[in-house]
């Protein structure tokens, strides 16, 4: 059965850009009321303007267990609770900057656990749902805490969606985005990287944003999918992607 999102309160984690903003849209235009949460109260604005719907701004730091605490301390009845917020990082255990994977752990894996752990509780156990992001894709020698990390994740869903049941916990997990996350290259290396990836893909393309906002409004709207992780990654599962 597909659950509608009119009139659903919707609370959105890391929803400020990316994929998290394009799903912010997407819940918006089906008649949610959407709260958007992030570090950035610039950028939250920012976003709220360009969904151009009734949308209430928080601040929270997913990396700051308090944070979150307080953040879920002045919400209740949330119908549905995605959290997109998370670093990653590339290598492997001999050369990896150790301060580096430690952020991508940080990030990844406990700043969700404190959104699960405090935010859960906060959902509605009538049709009520938690969604995750991971990844899925590299192997570990590529990106071992980013990889740790996700399957971090994954076992974190597994859990809550006994503890929380009713409550359906899911996890979304793309591979490579063309998405504002890369902003930070240049535009030569980013297509180039890009090109590599997608050409080792079955698919043959990195997503697009696209490609991987529709997963989570069909997660946030199948009632009947708990306790799983859905890779979204163009098969590269399928082959070693180096």
């Amino acid at each position: 059965m597909n659950v509608t999102l009119e009139n659903q309160n919707i609370v959105i984690i890391g929803g400020s850009s990316g994929v998290g903003l394009a799903v912010a849209k997407l819940v918006a235009a089906a008649g949610a009321k959407l709260t958007l949460a992030s570090r950035s109260r610039d950028r939250l604005e920012k976003a709220a303007h360009e969904i151009n719907s009734d949308v209430q701004i928080g601040i929270i730091n997913t990396l700051d267990e308090n944070s979150v605490k307080d953040f879920f301390a002045n919400l209740n009845d949330i119908d549905h609770l995605l959290n997109f917020a998370g670093d990653s990082m590339g290598g492997g255990v001999l050369t990896t900057d150790i301060a580096t994977a430690r952020n991508a752990m940080e990030s990844k894996f406990w700043g969700q656990f404190y959104v699960g752990r405090y935010g859960g509780p906060r959902i509605k156990s009538s049709g009520g749902s938690l969604t995750f992001t991971s990844g899925s894709g590299p192997r570990p020698h590529q990106a071992i805490a980013t990889v740790a990390a996700n399957a971090g994740v994954s076992l974190l869903a597994e859990s809550l969606a006994k503890e929380l049941a009713p409550v359906r916990v899911n996890v979304v997990a793309p591979y490579y985005i063309d998405s504002p996350m890369w902003a930070g290259m240049v535009d030569e290396e980013r297509q180039q990287l890009f090109e590599r990836v997608g050409k080792q893909l079955p698919i043959g393309r990195v997503a697009t944003i696209d490609d991987v906002a529709p997963i989570y409004l069909h997660v946030l709207q199948s009632s009947y999918i708990t306790g799983i992780t859905i890779p979204v990654n163009g098969g590269a599962l399928l082959q070693t992607v180096e």
